[in-house]
């Protein structure tokens, strides 16, 4: 019987790697944080990495642009676009097809690809999470960006669906989950560099007291105003949520960003323990 050992999420941008220390009397809060993240994620002592991200027309583009895909190779290459982390990430082949076959029989369609290169929204945060030995890390591609978008509901749906499937892998498979894009900021329109605290610290308020509701009700008509086009990202935390059953989530830091354009939110769901 497997188990989800841990779940959590976190904001993700290039400039989290390329200018890491900027405002230090900010920025040292949230490397702290995710240092603390990085040290649970290992004390469970997990068999893989759940990341589950989107991507920003660097692998998925016009001529192929699914919903969700999950990645089935034991290793993936970095994009290393603008100046972001380069190098291999080391994979997981047979969980990841023993993943996305239970998903399957669960209704969920997934793409899958055995040569999944990975963006920023995935290497920056592993820059973060993972030390040596390093995790085997399972990508699992959201699309946040082209309309039309899965819903927040089919994103949380996803994640239960995941937690399901985890827990019925043979043997003591240790899993985990984190999700990681937004929070507020807009991308490439009039308005990149703003961020809305309010909306943030709303929303990680809700995360936090499980009051999910509220959150699946946003439209992105919505989220698109008062948060910025980079905010849909959040159909990652919403499969982190699914996968942690709704867990109550621990923000273990939260900054404005200013001089990395994003609201920073960085949780973890209360769910499992150290193994």
């Amino acid at each position: 019987m497997g188990t989800l050992a841990y779940a959590g999420a976190t904001s993700h941008v290039g400039k989290i790697a390329r200018d890491p220390h900027a405002t230090p009397e900010v920025s040292d809060g949230l490397h702290a944080a995710w240092d603390t993240m990085r040290d649970d994620l290992y004390g469970r002592e997990v068999d893989a990495l759940i990341v589950v991200a989107t991507d920003h027309y660097e692998t998925f583009g016009l001529h192929n642009y699914p919903s969700f895909c999950l990645g089935v190779s034991d290793s993936y290459e970095a994009w290393g676009e603008f100046g972001n982390p380069t190098g291999t990430v080391a994979g997981h082949a047979a969980l990841s097809e023993a993943l996305l076959e239970g998903l399957v029989s669960r209704g969920f369609d997934l793409s899958r690809s055995f040569d999944m290169r990975l963006d920023h929204s995935f290497v920056v945060p592993l820059t973060k999470l993972l030390r040596t030995p390093p995790i085997p890390v399972i990508p699992l591609f959201v699309n946040c960006n082209t309309p039309p978008l899965p819903s927040l509901s089919r994103c949380f749906a996803l994640g239960g669906a995941i937690a399901d499937v985890v827990e019925r892998l043979p043997g003591d498979t240790r899993v985990a989950v984190v999700g990681t894009g937004g929070i507020s900021h807009w991308v490439g329109l009039p308005r990149a560099g703003q961020i809305n605290e309010e909306f943030d610290r709303r929303f990680l308020e809700l995360i936090g007291a499980t009051q999910l509701d509220e959150v699946l009700s946003w439209s992105d008509e919505w989220i698109n105003e008062y948060a910025g086009n980079g905010a849909l990202e959040i159909r990652t935390w919403m499969v982190a949520h699914g996968a942690a059953r709704s867990a109550p989530a621990t923000v273990l830091a939260y900054a404005p960003m200013h001089p990395w354009h994003t609201g920073i939110g960085i949780v973890r769901y209360e769910i499992g323990v150290p193994a």
